[in-house]
């Protein structure tokens, strides 16, 4: 298990804090990505090719009563998808690439700690005259969280 240490009283400069809020927004980003793949590969089963069009009948009294624009093209859109014929649904969930699939999910932890590093990497070799910034790069670098080396105030 490694050690990671805690840094009492470090001051941060503006380069350590745009350093801090970049790996934040590394995370947010991936999160936004994990999201991306996952309806992305749900589209790509449920609202293929075969999506039909929505029926004018019934439905078009219904989408007149409806006053936001966005809202009806959220309605259509799931329409189309809920009326994607069963056996073609069916055939997509056999035929999808899942292995590809969970491996990308799989690889995005791997791909954030990478941009966590080499951001933390560069931080620590631009903070050599700062003793404490600099050893809180190198245990970002090497692995710590934030929250770990830095005291509950």
């Amino acid at each position: 298990m490694k050690q990671c240490p805690t840094i009492i009283n470090i001051t941060f400069d503006e380069e350590s804090l745009k350093g801090i809020e970049y790996i934040k927004s590394v995370g947010f980003g991936l999160e936004i990505t994990r999201y991306a793949l996952i309806m992305g590969h749900l589209n790509s089963i449920f609202g293929g090719s075969s999506i039909r069009n929505v029926s004018k009948g019934s439905i078009s009294g219904m989408m007149n009563a409806i006053p936001n624009e966005t809202v009806k093209t959220v309605v259509k859109t799931t329409g189309k998808v809920v009326s994607s014929e069963v056996s073609q649904t069916a055939y997509s969930i056999t035929t999808a690439n899942w292995f590809f699939f969970i491996d990308a999910l799989g690889e995005l932890p791997q791909i954030k700690r990478e941009l966590i590093e080499k951001a933390a990497g560069f931080q620590a070799l631009a903070h050599q005259t700062s003793p404490k910034e600099r050893l809180f790069w190198r245990s970002i670098h090497n692995g710590c969280s934030m929250g770990t080396m830095l005291p509950n105030k």
